[in-house]
């Protein structure tokens, strides 16, 4: 895994700020420990950065990389899992190889079929190109998403990198806040791309390239999911055996390494499926690791220590379990708020952190699950959704009347009243974001000092996805692969994984595996009272029963608690009169009717406020990014 980063002048004559770019990629140091690799092209007007963490051929793959006559040259970040079977067919065809390294393959498949030919790389990946025949630079992401790369371009110059704080460094001033980008945020927890929470910067989209030269920029995408994902309707029992063998097979090209190579082992079936597996390809010496949050006082129906420890007992695995306490993860919150990057208002940052730096003591690499829920239908409101449309959807008053009435019978009313305003809707992505959001645009519109109503376009925006298919579960599993996915669970696991330069892969968004699985209906993902059917199918004998049937649960902190406790006084001072009054985007009287609700315990408004602070200590830290 690497960090990559660069600078190329627009203007003839004008020199790329070469320096500037060294600073961006030392900036970036925890993506690449083990080399750092620098470029500048003939006529000076392109640098590139680069960081690299040693996986694949670690003797001959330093970067930047580039072809025999040095005519193009490449800054990689990621892994390319096909690489051995295309580097087979470009040796037929005439290409010669220095090293053993997926990064040159990626050189000559684009000089062999130019952009065309990055549809067929299988992986992970955000590359820098450049063509120094052809005058241009070609930026480009994989399908899914799972590496980053932002951009900044105006008439001058192109700025690139892979984290937005690098990117800073690099246009020289902190851009300022987009009011949009805030109100999406709080709503959605993270900010949907191509957009960034910066005026002028840009998240290249998943499967999308960039290209800059004389004629300036342009952009495009090389791969949409769901145009190459028709449904059909093939046999059941033969998906079923495609969707294991596929399993198997990306968990057997993503164990390919130089490092040492663990898991992620929650005790879910995500994570369980992928440790059979690499108990069955490898043998012995399978290391896990986990966080035990009992310390922490979560319930116990949602700590999942004894389920990573029956998995862990059942594959036989070399465990490692990372018992927290409260003081530990409060003590490593300001890391995650400064390492996140772009605001990710995701309290699962907190224990990804925790596992990784614990996991980095052994392993330079981890397979994880992140992936299969959007995939195979994991969530709740999928099953809700379903069983909504089902009843054809009450009508919109009754269904208020009915949250009203029920909410002064739950200590926790707020996640009813959402479920029963977002079934009551009747369009399909207005419906959608109100699953997803986290506050309400009422609530919202007290909050912000620059109080507009984004709603209407966000929902547009997401209206995409419900268009164009009849199967309206696989339209919502393509809402949330798109953006839920890309833009919140990929970025925690890049953001907290690199934080201590360990490479995360996720074998579940195999390039050919999504396509399998996005083609068949969504009824065989999404039952009435159980998600994941189709994937329960396919491990069955292969993970232990009482894990395919339990209940699903995640990386749960006490927030709740902790807010009226041991983090009041780091929540109270951060959003203190004064400090609100600093960052100037929220009403100070709306942010204290929020606390004294919360610490009333007539509703728990821990993931609302966990938002707001984490926003607050953010753009505390973003004026110290230029340095």
């Amino acid at each position: 895994m690497c960090g990559i980063c660069g600078e190329l002048r627009m203007r003839p004559g004008d020199a790329a700020a070469a320096e500037t770019v060294r600073a961006m990629a030392r900036g970036m140091s925890h993506r690449g420990p083990d080399q750092e690799g620098f470029y500048l092209s003939r006529d000076r007007s392109l640098a590139l950065g680069h960081r690299r963490l040693k996986i694949i051929d670690l003797s001959t793959g330093d970067q930047p990389m580039s072809n025999e006559d040095g005519s193009v040259v490449i800054a990689f970040n990621g892994e390319i899992y096909n690489f051995q079977g295309l580097r087979s067919e470009l040796e037929s065809q005439g290409h010669v190889f220095k090293t053993r390294s997926d990064t040159e393959v990626i050189i000559h498949l684009y000089e062999q079929e130019g952009i065309d030919g990055f549809a067929r790389l299988s992986g992970m990946f955000a590359f820098a190109v450049f063509d120094e025949k052809r005058g241009r630079l070609v930026l480009a992401r994989d399908q899914v998403g799972i590496k980053p790369l932002f951009y900044y371009a105006d008439s001058r110059r192109l700025v690139f990198a892979s984290e937005l704080r690098a990117l800073v460094r690099g246009i020289g001033s902190v851009p300022s806040l987009r009011d949009q980008a805030v109100f999406e945020y709080l709503l959605l927890q993270y900010v949907p791309g191509p957009e960034t929470i910066f005026k002028g910067v840009l998240k290249l989209p998943p499967g999308g390239y960039l290209v800059a030269d004389a004629a300036g920029v342009k952009t495009g995408k090389f791969f949409e999911l769901r145009r190459k994902a028709p449904v059909e309707r093939a046999g059941r029992r033969q998906a079923v055996e495609k969707i294991r063998s596929g399993i198997e097979a990306s968990v057997r090209g993503q164990l390919a390494a130089e490092v040492p190579v663990g898991a992620f082992l929650s005790g879910g079936i995500d994570s369980s499926t992928i440790v059979a597996l690499m108990k069955r390809i490898k043998g012995e010496g399978v290391k896990t690791f986990s966080v035990d949050f009992s310390a922490l006082g979560s319930p116990a129906e949602v700590n999942e220590t004894y389920w990573s420890k029956f998995a862990a007992e059942h594959f036989q695995s070399e465990h490692r379990q990372l018992r927290v306490s409260a003081e530990d993860a409060i003590g490593c919150f300001d890391t995650v708020v400064d390492r996140v990057d772009e605001p990710v208002a995701d309290p699962a940052c907190i224990p990804t952190y925790l596992i990784s730096r614990l996991a980095r003591g052994e392993v330079t690499v981890v397979l994880s699950g992140e992936g299969a829920d959007e995939l195979f239908g994991g969530y709740l409101r999928y099953r809700l959704e379903r069983i909504g449309r089902l009843l054809g959807f009450l009508a919109r008053p009754a269904l208020l009347k009915l949250a009203g009435n029920l909410a002064g019978n739950f200590s926790n009313s707020l996640r009813l009243r959402k479920a029963l305003r977002a079934l009551s809707e009747k369009d399909a992505a207005l419906r959608h974001v109100l699953w997803a959001s986290v506050f309400s645009r009422e609530r919202l519109s007290e909050l912000l000092l620059r109080g507009n109503d984004f709603f209407p376009a966000l929902a547009q925006r997401f209206g995409v996805c419900f268009s164009g298919s009849p199967d309206h579960l696989n339209n919502m599993l393509a809402a949330d692969f798109g953006t839920w996915l890309a833009d919140d669970l990929l970025v925690k696991v890049d953001r907290m994984s690199m934080a201590v330069s360990l490479e995360a892969r996720v074998p579940f968004l195999d390039l050919g595996l999504i396509e399998t699985v996005f083609a068949l209906p969504g009824e065989w993902k999404i039952g009435l009272f159980s998600g994941k059917k189709i994937l329960k199918d396919a491990v069955e004998g292969l993970v232990p029963e009482a894990i395919i049937r339990r209940k699903k649960a995640g990386f749960t902190l006490p927030l709740g608690q902790w807010f009226r406790s041991e983090m009041k006084e780091l929540l109270t001072g951060q959003l203190s009169p004064g400090e609100l009054k600093r960052a100037g985007i929220f009403d100070a009287a709306a942010v204290e009717r929020l606390l004294s609700e919360h610490f009333s315990g007539r509703d728990d408004l821990s993931l609302q406020l966990y938002a707001i602070l984490l926003l607050q200590m953010w753009t505390a830290k973003i004026k110290d990014w230029t340095r």
